[in-house]
């Protein structure tokens, strides 16, 4: 409840002053910002890693996080469903 209430409030309303404010289309705003904000905890544990405590954690840090939203917690979604899901071309292709 915690973390999905500073996500909502902060963080989603922070984006929608930086769109406006720089007049921004919500596609772009979900393909950088909301990007950025889910990679950032990856980015600087291996920035930290890396450069101060002088540790091998780096590109596998982010490589694994990835892999790991794409596999477990898409498929996740995808369990506990109560339905089908109906998928269509437009998340695919948008970008094409």
């Amino acid at each position: 409840l915690g973390l999905n209430t500073v996500c909502d409030v902060y963080f989603a309303g922070s984006i929608d002053l930086l769109c406006d404010a720089w007049n921004l289309t919500p596609d772009v705003a979900g393909a950088t910002w909301m990007a950025a904000g889910g990679s950032a905890p990856e980015f600087f544990t291996s920035l930290v890693g890396a450069t101060i405590a002088q540790n091998d954690v780096g590109f596998g840090t982010i490589v694994g996080s990835a892999v790991f939203n794409v596999l477990f917690v898409i498929g996740l979604c995808g369990y506990v469903a109560k339905g089908n899901i109906d998928l269509t071309w437009w998340p695919l292709f948008r970008d094409c």
